[in-house]
């Protein structure tokens, strides 16, 4: 049988994207990533491709990674609504970073931030290059 098995998960197929993606993003987290992936602006990415990355569950954990531990049916829900409407993020996942880091809102607004500490509203440390997976 050609195609994909029914039921299998597209990264354990190895595949670039996920099942399902979500059916809109909100432009809360396009500015989001944005300002925590600065190369994605600078590259010239509009903003119908980057809401296709960030629709897709597996794109959206490379450019979120506070949001990893989320299901892929949570995250295509999440990325419909505003970034401040979001769970609490996951922020261990930040404690080693060597770049600023952003609060949601900092992120979302594009505030500046010398941060190197993550606190308990800390989504991204701003990263030199495009999250996985961008292209």
């Amino acid at each position: 049988m050609r195609g994909t098995p029914l039921g299998c998960k597209a990264r354990e197929l190895g595949s670039n994207y996920a099942d399902a993606q979500a059916l809109t993003v909100d432009n809360s987290w396009v500015s989001a990533v944005e300002n925590c992936w600065p190369a994605v602006a600078h590259q010239g990415y509009s903003t119908e491709a980057v809401k296709h990355y960030l629709a897709d569950p597996i794109h959206f954990r490379a450019a979120f990674a506070v949001y990893a531990q989320f299901s892929d049916a949570t995250l295509r829900s999440m990325v419909t609504a505003p970034v401040n409407s979001a769970p609490a993020p996951d922020t261990s996942v930040l404690q080693q970073a060597n770049s600023p880091i952003l609060t949601r809102m900092q992120a979302t607004t594009g505030t500046p931030s010398t941060n190197r500490a993550a606190g308990p509203d800390s989504l991204c440390s701003i990263q030199p290059a495009l999250p996985v997976g961008f292209k």
